[in-house]
């Protein structure tokens, strides 16, 4: 059966603008560490969530002078490494500043919605003896800031992000940015927390 040349007018803009709506994220696996990676590539902005396995995080706090136990808490809170950029040419509309606030985000997990974990939650936790304030620097400046504006094309800003879960946790997240004084917004689905191994 042939369908009439008017129906497959409507036909290719509807598959067009569905193909569209899913093509801006994509899910990878590296072959050798087999830790996933979530891409949001939208517009001017692109978001890399990368997997980070529990003993990496561990070993890095440690390091810069977190106990143990603050150490295996933060490990167990479903740590990624976070790359925000602006991916606009300066050609383009969409090179002019893209900016995020943390606190514009979603975690939806089952009917449960939340915010993310942020540098500024973390810190309410410990008690001024329990972490020194050389330990607090590194935490700060190791971590995706709470918000941040990329000015041009290319700039880029990375940290590690937390989301609190215990691993291989799934849960959706609604990553809002703006862009040109736009509000955007996209829900990166079926994100898993790293498997502590």
């Amino acid at each position: 059966m042939q369908l009439p040349q008017k129906q497959i007018y409507l036909i290719i803009p509807l598959f067009l603008l569905v193909a569209n709506t899913f093509a801006a994220v994509s899910v990878t696996k590296n072959p050798s560490t087999q830790l996933k990676s979530w891409v949001l590539k939208e517009g001017g902005f692109k978001l890399e969530l990368i997997q980070r396995l529990p003993d990496q995080t561990r070993a890095f706090f440690q390091g810069r002078g977190f106990s143990s136990k603050i150490a295996n808490d933060l490990a167990l809170s479903c740590i990624f490494q976070a790359i925000g950029t602006n991916i606009g040419t300066p050609k383009q509309k969409h090179a002019e500043s893209v900016s995020y606030s943390l606190k514009d985000w979603k975690i939806k997990m089952g009917d449960k919605i939340q915010t993310v974990k942020s540098k500024e939650i973390w810190k309410t936790q410990w008690s001024p003896s329990a972490v020194n304030t050389a330990a607090k620097i590194a935490f700060t400046w190791a971590t995706f800031p709470t918000q941040q504006t990329f000015s041009s094309s290319s700039d880029y800003g990375w940290g590690m992000i937390s989301f609190g879960f215990p691993p291989k946790t799934t849960f959706d997240l609604k990553v809002v940015w703006k862009q040109n004084n736009k509000t955007n917004s996209r829900w990166v689905r079926a994100i898993m927390c790293p498997p502590d191994r």
